[in-house]
């Protein structure tokens, strides 16, 4: 259509095509800056926490190595608490469960396990902790418990682990029917279990003779 006008039209068709949708296009601009910038600020905000965060973590770090259980202890409640949607919370939490096991305070593994299975944006690393939860039930004589930490499954190249402990509570149980289809499952997900996972192997053959 545009073929067919003047020169003088078509400069007052666009002037009548600007004035008719200025606002329009004004508010997408400054809605594109506001979307851009809050983005910036977004990333530079989370940024920071990173690095602090990063920064406690290796702080943690170093008063662990030098057996310094009161600031260890210290700084992983302030990584638990202040910086729970990092990685960092995460691996501190573990550790605050991995050293309240070690000691075999497994009452006091529960929350900081749990509260990674809630948080943690990572599936590998929910999916540990769902482990470990499931272990520390087992050890407290709560199959029950023990079964519902497994039943989300958050990674699936765990699937093997979760089968053993499922295994191994089924057992505790007195299931052995249950716990030797999970034994067997078990093995048929970890690749050379036999030879990887001896034990894993001797559990299923214990009950496949029916013992």
């Amino acid at each position: 259509m545009t073929d067919y006008l003047t020169e003088q039209e078509q400069i007052e068709l666009l002037k009548s095509w600007i004035k008719q949708y200025s606002r329009v296009i004004l508010l997408g601009v400054l809605l594109a800056i506001v979307c851009i910038s809050g983005w910036r600020f977004w990333q530079q905000r989370e940024l920071k926490i990173t690095t602090r965060a990063s920064r406690i973590y290796d702080e943690m770090l170093t008063a662990r190595a030098q057996n310094d259980l009161s600031a260890t202890t210290a700084q992983a409640q302030k990584l638990r608490t202040r910086y729970t949607k990092t990685i960092y919370g995460d691996l501190a939490s573990l550790m605050l469960a991995r050293d309240a096991i070690s000691k075999k305070d497994y009452q006091n593994a529960i929350a900081p396990l749990s509260e990674v299975i809630k948080q943690s944006k990572v599936q590998g690393i929910r999916q540990i902790a769902r482990l470990r939860l499931a272990r520390v039930y087992l050890m407290l004589n709560q199959p029950e418990k023990s079964l519902h930490a497994l039943e989300k499954v958050d990674d699936k190249t765990f699937i093997g682990l979760i089968e053993e402990i499922r295994g191994d509570t089924y057992l505790l149980m007195k299931k052995n029917d249950l716990a030797r289809a999970s034994y067997k499952a078990a093995l048929t997900s970890l690749p050379h279990a036999d030879e990887i996972r001896p034990l894993l192997q001797m559990k299923y053959d214990n009950l496949a003779t029916g013992s």
